[in-house]
């Protein structure tokens, strides 16, 4: 049976995990055994590696991930991230805001892997013997998604517009609550375990002017990326470019910038995410969970978290669940008539499958920076996104949906 390769497939991912085999290494292998179960010919799986390691795609997510890299290390190089970090601080709540406020910031812009963008300044604000590497990732992840469901420049929300003709303003407050529950979650599971510092209300304003100084070559890069529409390649090496001339780093200061950017360990990630993903295509491994799941009879809002949430978990991109899944699911999504309580759904399912999935590159290079133990990262995750999934689960079946019917 099909669905029992994969299976065997995602139990293998699990067992090198726990055993902390590098992931990279770990989804390319897992890739081979897809290909080894499926029968993926030879011949196709190294046209696959070539056409991949050639693409657009794996050349431009790599240059965006070596590049955030460099920027990254050059902004904490010169001071910048631990103004930014002290700036945080001063707003109303002290740490405890500014913890969530960085990554959130950050997230506005939806680069690959932004997470470790935001990693440093978190790591600067928890120190290490008060908070452990696996708390500092997780609280890093978590809050650097919350805009992702409503952000209008997310590919999710613009997704599932061109997918399902429902105007983007729609789709935005229709999974608006999402961020919100996020929100709550990650407040009361991570934030509250962070210790409080004074902050000031009455200094916020001067804050709010710091962190804009601090972060504007990321600003710049997010301005011409979303706003403009220039590629996330050309916008980040812009901003970069503008840092060098504008703040003048000395040689080996830019030369080890360049050096963390430049690590092999970085490439070899996103290779085992992408060769895995190649891999599930070439041998149509995705198509067997739909197939399953009708073979089994299954309810429709089964159907639909089963089918979205193992594209999402499998992937880590929202483009799979969205572009696969909802195509699979298009009858009970917006055909004949556009359904946003199930929409809502497919995407609840799709997003938390991603958020878990060990191929989310957020989520993999956040680990590999605070030298957390992904098992432990899932555990501390696990109760808030249960109450989350349980939230949103039990609001896509409310009248909450009716709202937005044309």
């Amino acid at each position: 049976m099909e669905i029992v390769k994969l299976a065997i497939v995602i139990a293998a991912i699990v067992l090198a995990l726990r055993y902390k085999a590098p992931v990279g290494l770990t989804l390319f292998a897992a890739g081979l055994l897809a290909a080894a179960l499926y029968r993926v010919p030879l011949p196709s799986l190294l046209d696959g590696y070539w056409q991949l390691l050639k693409s657009a795609r794996f050349l431009s997510l790599t240059g965006v991930i070596v590049l955030v890299t460099i920027l990254g290390a050059l902004l904490g190089e010169l001071g910048h991230l631990g103004r930014l970090s002290s700036a945080c601080s001063r707003l109303y709540g002290g740490t405890r805001t500014a913890v969530a406020v960085l990554p959130f910031l950050i997230g506005l812009m939806p680069m690959p892997g932004g997470a470790l963008l935001s990693a440093p300044l978190v790591g600067s604000l928890l120190a290490k013997p008060k908070y452990s590497p696996e708390f500092r990732t997780a609280t890093n992840y978590w809050f650097r998604h919350l805009a992702e469901p409503f952000w209008p420049i997310y590919p999710g929300v613009i997704l599932t517009e061109a997918v399902t003709g429902m105007p983007m303003a729609r789709v935005a407050l229709l999974q608006f609550p999402l961020s919100i529950f996020m929100l709550i979650m990650g407040i009361l599971f991570l934030s509250r375990r962070i210790d409080r510092t004074p902050g000031t209300a009455v200094g916020s304003g001067g804050a709010l002017a710091d962190i804009l100084k601090s972060l504007w070559p990321i600003v710049g890069a997010i301005l011409l990326y979303g706003v403009f529409g220039l590629n996330l390649v050309f916008s980040l090496l812009l901003a970069l470019t503008a840092l060098v001339l504008v703040s003048r780093p000395g040689i080996p200061v830019l030369v080890q910038s360049i050096k963390k950017g430049l690590s092999y360990r970085l490439t070899l990630v996103v290779f085992g995410i992408m060769s895995f993903q190649s891999v599930l295509e070439l041998s149509g491994a995705i198509k067997s969970v739909p197939t399953f799941a009708q073979a089994m009879h299954f309810p429709p809002w089964a159907l639909i978290i089963l089918v979205c949430f193992t594209l999402g978990f499998l992937t880590g991109m929202v483009a799979a669940y969205i572009g696969m899944g909802y195509a699979l699911l298009a009858g009970f999504l917006y055909q004949p008539t556009v359904m946003p309580g199930n929409i809502l759904l497919g995407y609840l399912a799709g997003y938390l499958g991603m958020l878990l999935s060990p191929t989310h590159l957020c989520l993999v290079l956040s680990t590999s920076h605070f030298g957390a133990n992904l098992g432990k990262v899932y555990r501390l995750m696990a109760i808030p996104a249960l109450i989350f999934a349980v939230a949103s689960f039990l609001l896509s079946r409310s009248a909450w949906g009716n709202l937005f019917v044309r």
